[in-house]
């Protein structure tokens, strides 16, 4: 019989010695459970075609400035053999132009002296300076055409540089959002990059504690394995988030939360976009 009672006994000690256990601990260290994130980084397309080759996969490493995509190029390479055989056309035609308009010139100067001797008409006069101001006339607008046609070849060219993608970080490639063969569009995403150097912890803290954390502050972070490592608060938010807990009988306020984000050392690669980890506040004795 005593022993019958000493079972509940026992179980009710231990239930209320982790009662007290879990108060103190929670008096002394608030558990914040937040995760890792960081800033992506879309690689898209500048101009529409299909995806002739995609050299990367998900997880592959990538340097600034490694080719990651090439998008077929046979359009935008005839569009500036097209400009550069108009450029071309109009630079041979301008020569000619010129040739013409220096005889036109000196067509002109022998008409204007004779003219001012009286020696040929006014209509021999009028023809020549004519002639000349449409030769000048003929040379000013081959000179515009040529600069159009640079102008349209620059183009080309500049839509020709954008069939190949390249990636403009260091980082690992966490994406791929087309595959080989696809068409895209302008701004269409082809991969999505990550620099693991740059990952942070991003956590919700109820108001009751925010004024107990700050910037540069240093807290243990948690991982999921149990290993831990120190995280320093580089982000605190003016503004509250949302409310955890919303006032529905207007006895009470609303408990709002802050976000806090904090950057760990990731040399050794621990750290992944999308892992939880905790983050120990501690919160001095009661």
């Amino acid at each position: 019989m005593k022993r019958k009672l000493l079972i509940p006994l026992v179980v009710l000690v231990a239930v209320a010695a982790g009662f007290c256990y879990a108060r103190v601990h929670r008096a002394h260290s608030l558990v914040l459970t937040g995760i890792v994130t960081t800033d992506e980084v879309i690689v898209s397309s500048e101009i529409q075609g299909r995806l002739q080759r995609l050299f990367v996969q998900e997880g592959d490493a990538v340097t600034n400035g490694q080719l990651l995509a090439v998008i077929q190029p046979q359009e935008w390479q005839a569009d500036v053999a097209f400009y550069s055989s108009n450029e071309k056309q109009a630079v041979s035609l301008l020569a000619q132009a010129k040739a013409d308009l220096e005889n036109a010139e000196l067509t002109f100067q022998r008409e204007e002296k004779l003219y001012a001797t009286g020696a040929n008409s006014a209509q021999e006069y009028d023809a020549a300076r004519t002639s000349r101001d449409g030769a000048q006339a003929r040379v000013d607008a081959l000179n515009r055409q040529i600069q159009a046609a640079r102008a349209q070849e620059e183009k080309a060219q500049v839509q020709l540089g954008y069939t190949e993608t390249y990636a403009p970080i260091n980082g690992i490639v966490d994406t791929r959002a087309a595959l080989q063969g696809e068409v895209v569009n302008p701004g269409q995403g082809i991969v999505t990059l990550i620099d693991p150097d740059n990952l942070w912890v991003r956590a919700d803290v109820e108001e009751t504690y925010i004024d107990r954390i700050h910037l540069g502050d240093k807290f243990t972070v948690r991982l999921p394995s149990g290993a831990q490592r120190e995280g320093t608060v580089f982000y605190r938010a003016v503004d509250a988030d949302y409310a955890t807990q919303r006032d529905v009988s207007r006895t009470k306020r609303d408990i709002k939360t802050f976000e806090i984000r904090l950057r760990c050392d990731n040399r050794d690669r621990s750290l992944a976009v999308g892992m939880t980890a905790y983050v120990l506040v501690p919160l001095g004795t009661p």
